[in-house]
């Protein structure tokens, strides 16, 4: 083998390697929250996706998503994956401007829902959209808001709700208003008594 054939077998694996490591950036399976870093740019705009249909069950959508990586903001696609163990959830990456620091998207053991019981049959009764009580719901818990996908979203705070005689945290998220509509009224709970009445949100 001459120098120069030589010389091109190790620009062609060099080449490939790279570009293998270039494809190894995907979603973390970090439990728990990492560190943050200084990281002095705002993520770009997020590449909007198609949800595909699930393989199964069991899986997780995790949207796609900005990772710093080397020194650069790298895109990775959303995809269908099986959490690191039951009963985690996926929280997104957050940049803080004040501080100028990233912190990367990570998996979070969940909290259990607090069991309340239900008030059968409900005083006064429910209204259409209401549900009805005796314990009020759990504190509200505090969310990072991912980077807004355009200017048109609007971002839905998270809530409790009342499902299967316990409850039920909802995620906050990025939504587009509905034609015609853009005042987004919160759910909300209301105490009536010694019962809570739940009224749902709604678009205006």
């Amino acid at each position: 083998m001459n120098f120069k054939s030589a010389s091109f077998l190790a620009l062609l694996c060099t080449g490939s390697i790279t570009a293998l490591a270039s494809t190894h950036v995907g979603i973390s399976f970090r439990i728990g929250v990492p560190a943050p870093i200084v990281v002095r740019e705002a993520p770009p705009r997020r590449v909007v996706e198609t949800v595909v249909a699930s393989p199964g069950p069991g899986f997780v959508w995790v949207a796609g998503h900005y990772t710093w990586d080397n020194g650069r903001w790298v895109w990775v696609s959303g995809a269908w994956v099986n959490p690191p163990q039951p009963n985690t959830v996926w929280v997104e990456g957050h940049w803080d401007a004040s501080s100028q620091s990233w912190t990367e998207g990570h998996w979070e053991v969940a909290r259990p829902a607090t069991a309340v019981v239900a008030v059968t049959p409900p005083p006064p009764s429910p209204l259409a959209g209401e549900i009805i009580v005796q314990t009020a719901p759990p504190p509200l818990r505090f969310e990072h808001r991912g980077p807004r996908p355009g200017h048109e979203y609007v971002w839905l705070n998270g809530y409790w709700v009342f499902r299967d005689g316990h409850h039920v945290w909802i995620a906050g998220h990025w939504d587009r208003p509905p034609h015609g509509r853009r005042v987004w009224v919160e759910p909300r709970w209301e105490r009536h008594g010694g019962s809570y009445v739940f009224i749902e949100g709604r678009w205006r």
